[in-house]
């Protein structure tokens, strides 16, 4: 299962991106896949969103929101994760 972190700015994208990969976590960047109407147009694709988010928070970079991402019989879902 993976996650989807956007961002509000292509800035904080990459920001996130450097501070994950120094922190030895696994990142993939990726455009905002179409189910997904926010953001700035880059995302990040990761598989330990709670240890993500928390690094990113502990370094102020905002995450917009956080997807998790399910693939169904023929498409890849995006649902929103709260909290």
């Amino acid at each position: 299962m993976s996650y989807i972190l956007t961002f509000t700015s292509t800035h904080g994208a990459i920001l996130a991106e450097k501070t994950l990969l120094q922190a030895g976590h696994s990142v993939g960047v990726m455009p905002l896949p179409s189910g997904i109407k926010a953001g700035c147009g880059i995302a990040l694709r990761v598989a330990d969103y709670i240890g993500a988010k928390s690094l990113l928070q502990e370094n102020n970079i905002v995450v917009a929101a956080v997807y998790q991402a399910m693939l169904n019989s023929q498409e890849t879902v995006y649902s929103e994760v709260k909290g």
